[in-house]
């Protein structure tokens, strides 16, 4: 997308997984150093080289080493699905703007889409609303273990920051920060926060606009972050915004045919992971609705995995996440996690 020759972000300048102290080190680095997948290329930094690589975003001595992967790269989601659907409209793709989907069905060896500007046909559908999935297909009978967060991400004002500095993620912190057209843009895990514990439980299509979560997370997290990124400290709020990924009970994704229909493909449960992960997705989940053998195995992804019933709540979710995901930290949502 970036050759095609629009604006859309992209920066290729590596990912820094950081740790502050040795037991950080030990913990979140150290195993991505020693990962059987690690590129050749994975460097090893101490605080000095994170202080030069990193130009002035993180004072070196606040920190402790790091893993830095040099082919990891950053984009602007809205400006590169705003060239993602132009080029979908050249290769004659339709698309329906503001035209809401409000159940799927089949229609003898076709798929009935209801929306409210009228009913539509398709040989298949793929179905990937994300935090909206089980609104679309609770007439099927089927419904996924869906655990829905509030994630939130705050952009500074200008900081004069270059375009060249690597993405940061640190797990101490639970941290994901980046430079973005000279500002700073950061979120933490320990101010997301599950949908249902929100006055929003039920929210309508698009993002979520949560004051009062975004003032908690900036009050609550920039004292101590501009102690490690200078170029927060004074900064101010330029705009944020919030998304709403869904979780599983086993961190592990869902694509495959809903149970009973052969042909609606329901993708969800992103788990944080839907823009790299995405054109795996989307190939995986053509070829499952158009008959063809899939490029990798889905059974690991399979929707019956769960039954339909086996979660009474979202509550019951999170409480089933740590069991399963205890390696991931899946419960880390709050400071307290």
């Amino acid at each position: 997308m970036h050759e095609v020759g629009v604006e859309i972000g992209y920066r290729p300048n590596g990912t820094l997984i950081m740790a502050l102290t040795e037991d950080g080190r030990e913990r979140f680095v150290r195993p991505v150093l020693d990962s059987s997948y690690a590129p050749t290329e994975m460097q090893d930094l101490n605080a000095a080289q994170i202080g030069q690589k990193m130009q002035g975003l993180i004072d070196p001595a606040r920190v402790h080493s790091a893993a830095y992967n040099p082919h990891g790269i950053q984009l602007d989601t809205k400006l590169a699905m705003g060239v993602l659907t132009g080029q979908i409209s050249e290769l004659g793709g339709v698309f329906r703007s503001n035209t809401r989907v409000t159940a799927v069905h089949d229609a003898d060896d076709r798929v009935a889409i209801e929306t409210d500007q009228g009913s539509l046909e398709a040989d298949g559908v793929i179905v990937a609303a994300g935090a909206w999935d089980n609104q679309i297909i609770s007439g099927l009978g089927w419904k996924l273990p869906l655990l829905r967060v509030v994630a939130t991400r705050i952009v500074t004002d200008d900081r004069g920051l270059p375009s060249t500095i690597p993405t940061v993620q640190c797990r101490e912190l639970r941290l994901w920060l980046r430079e973005t057209f000279g500002a700073v843009m950061w979120g933490t895990g320990r101010h997301y926060k599950p949908l249902y514990k929100t006055n929003d439980s039920e929210i309508e299509p698009g993002q979520p606009h949560n004051l009062e979560l975004m003032q908690e997370t900036f009050e609550q997290e920039l004292a101590e972050l501009q102690t490690v990124f200078p170029p927060l400290r004074g900064s101010t709020i330029a705009s944020w915004a919030q998304g709403v990924p869904c979780y599983t009970p086993d961190n592990g994704l869902i694509v495959g045919k809903v149970p009973g229909s052969d042909n609606i493909v329901v993708v969800g449960g992103d788990n944080e992971s839907g823009v790299t992960h995405g054109p795996g997705l989307g190939r995986l989940s053509c070829e499952l609705v158009l008959g063809q053998t899939p490029f990798v195995s889905a059974e690991r992804f399979r929707v019956d995995r769960y039954a339909s019933d086996a979660f009474k709540s979202e509550a019951e979710i999170e409480a089933a996440m740590p069991a399963w995901g205890a390696r991931h930290e899946a419960s880390r949502f709050g400071r307290e996690a």
